[in-house]
């Protein structure tokens, strides 16, 4: 395992797969729904739960969180991968893209957002704070609802069940997802 080879700089963030690709959905202030696939997230905070994503500021999902103060973190199946890929390669700016990409949706519970059919799980987050380290905005949601498949989660994901995979972006169009195999200690 001694065999390195150098990383570049700008592809050194590779290197950490924090968890799994979540899709963040929006509803602009005029009723425009959005759909946008983030790599770069991570909870925060326990109680209330708290998730940290980062997010370009030029992204359309950007500014209707920061117009409405809310959204939805869908996290999608393994099988969604086709999905997740395509709403990254376009803007919400001007494109449906749930219509697009033939995205079947139910709504959020509380928040005036469009779930994708078959999400392993949803989080339905108020806006609790912003920080701008330059670049993309790192954005807080506060959880107020959350829900998840009951053949994917028992008091965890479960992942060494086909209906709890999730996916992990790899860089590009590829991406990977959780093995049948669990560690416990």
């Amino acid at each position: 395992m001694n065999n390195y080879i150098e990383v570049p700089s700008n592809q050194a963030y590779r290197l950490v797969n924090i968890g799994p690709v979540i899709l963040v959905s929006t509803c602009s202030k005029d009723g425009k729904f959005d759909i946008a696939p983030m790599a770069w997230n991570c909870p925060i905070h326990k109680a209330p739960t708290r998730i940290l994503v980062a997010i370009g500021k030029r992204h359309q999902t950007y500014r209707n969180i920061k117009d409405t103060g809310y959204f939805i973190i869908c996290i999608p199946h393994e099988s969604q991968a086709k999905m997740v890929m395509g709403t990254g390669t376009v803007s919400g700016k001007n494109t449906d893209k749930f219509s697009m990409f033939k995205i079947q949706t139910f709504n959020g519970a509380k928040l005036k957002a469009k779930i994708p059919v078959g999400s392993l799980a949803y989080i339905e987050c108020k806006l609790f704070n912003t920080f701008d380290p330059g670049g993309s905005e790192l954005i807080i949601g506060e959880c107020i609802y959350a829900a998840a498949d009951k053949n994917g989660f028992n008091k965890r994901l479960l992942p060494e069940n086909k209906d709890g995979k999730t996916l992990h972006h790899l860089g590009g169009r590829d991406f990977v997802t959780t093995s049948d195999y669990v560690i416990s200690t």
